[in-house]
């Protein structure tokens, strides 16, 4: 798994990285924790959120923008700030969606 913001898609990567530099301006500590997935490892933390072992949902392999390099997993140091940061990326425009939507608020993606 890759946490690095180098191997999002180029036209994606500037939009998380000036998200990501303006959320750590405000003060706020950001761990990116997954970027761009395999299907192998999209298969693997599936099958471990279909067993109830993951807190995290994960879609199935070739459903996933982490597969295109089109999502990031970012943690803060304050969780409760996480609804406010997704409603600024949705904000954002251009199709950018927050996953606290769906049960994931670590999430942050574009929707192809």
């Amino acid at each position: 798994m890759s946490a690095g913001l180098w191997s999002l898609d180029p036209d994606f990567r500037p939009y998380a990285q000036a998200f990501i530099d303006a959320v750590r301006e405000a003060g706020i500590t950001v761990q990116i924790t997954s970027t761009r997935r395999s299907t192998a490892l999209q298969s693997k933390l599936y099958e471990a959120y279909k067993r109830g072992q993951s807190p995290y949902p994960a879609a199935p392999p070739g459903h996933s923008q982490h597969n295109l390099g089109l999502a990031f997993d970012m943690d803060v140091d304050d969780r409760s700030v996480l609804p406010i940061l997704g409603e600024i990326w949705e904000s954002l425009g251009k199709g950018f969606r927050w996953g606290g939507r769906f049960r994931d608020p670590v999430h942050f993606d574009y929707k192809t």
